[in-house]
């Protein structure tokens, strides 16, 4: 299936996407630099304007769906144009999502945690791969979303648990219950908030996260996603915070998660280290 995404360009701390047959335009902070195709920035579907309170609307020059479909990375996905501006979708995860199948190729029935999870991309991924999946986030809606782009990918039979609740809060549940998984991802917010309120700030509470999923695989699992889009937590840092922890030697790639752009330039988009047996 092709690809129905596409970034066309970005800069001046915007981006230009192709979306399904839409031109769109979002606010982009990491992008503080000139654009490198001022010209095809002409004739957006739509663009997003961010506010000072982290939220934002929309303008529209055409009309598009409220919602509508798109293949993506092998995957089916339903796209919204949200009033925070995410679409639910995120192509810098695209590579992660081709090591999540490198994995699954090499390693049959592997349990994997998906944290903060959102729309549910490695989630699929996962479960394309062959692995057994628990989903979890604090956004019933987003939960929601994630098991209709699950039915969307024809990936809701396999075996997946959907898990509305505070990560912290489930986790030590399943502390409690012995339980264990080999595989885990997260891509932990700066700041958020849990189902009933709980505050999360990643100061505070990653390096205890990473310490209960030690429990949760006695310290050897078989592979880690770790990503980051927070300041001051580098390739080098996630990647220290993962090998101070894990005991079973592996190997560790570390790198800035990344979108192509249609110009061939590349445009930041984060920060991962992966782990793998």
């Amino acid at each position: 299936m092709k690809d129905q995404y596409q970034l066309l360009d970005s800069g001046e701390f915007h981006k230009l996407e192709i979306i399904g047959d839409y031109k769109i335009i979002r606010s982009s902070p990491s992008s503080a630099y000139k654009k490198h195709s001022p010209d095809k920035w002409k004739d957006a579907w739509a663009t997003y304007h961010k506010n000072d309170s982290g939220s934002g609307h929309w303008t529209f020059q055409k009309k598009i769906p409220e919602s509508f479909q798109i293949s993506f990375s092998n995957l089916q996905f339903k796209v919204k144009l949200t009033p925070f501006g995410h679409i639910g979708l995120f192509p810098e995860q695209k590579k992660n999502w081709e090591r999540i199948r490198s994995i699954g190729e090499k390693t049959k029935g592997l349990e994997v945690l998906n944290l903060f999870a959102y729309s549910g991309g490695s989630t699929l991924a996962c479960l394309d791969a062959g692995m057994s999946v628990c989903h979890v986030d604090a956004s019933k809606g987003m939960v929601d979303w994630a098991r209709e782009n699950a039915a969307l990918s024809k990936l809701d039979g396999r075996p997946v648990r959907w898990i509305v609740d505070d990560v912290l809060k489930f986790i030590r549940r399943e502390i409690k219950r012995n339980k264990k998984y080999q595989g885990f991802i997260l891509d932990p917010p700066s700041f958020g908030r849990g189902s009933k309120g709980e505050v999360w700030k990643i100061e505070d509470d990653l390096p205890e996260l990473l310490d209960a999923l030690m429990d949760l695989s006695d310290n050897s699992p078989t592979f880690v996603i770790l990503s980051c889009h927070s300041q001051g937590y580098s390739p080098l840092t996630l990647e220290r915070m993962l090998s101070s922890r894990i005991k079973h030697p592996g190997h560790y790639e570390t790198d800035e998660l990344y979108i192509p752009e249609a110009s061939g330039k590349k445009y930041p988009a984060g920060f991962c280290t992966f782990y793998h047996r």
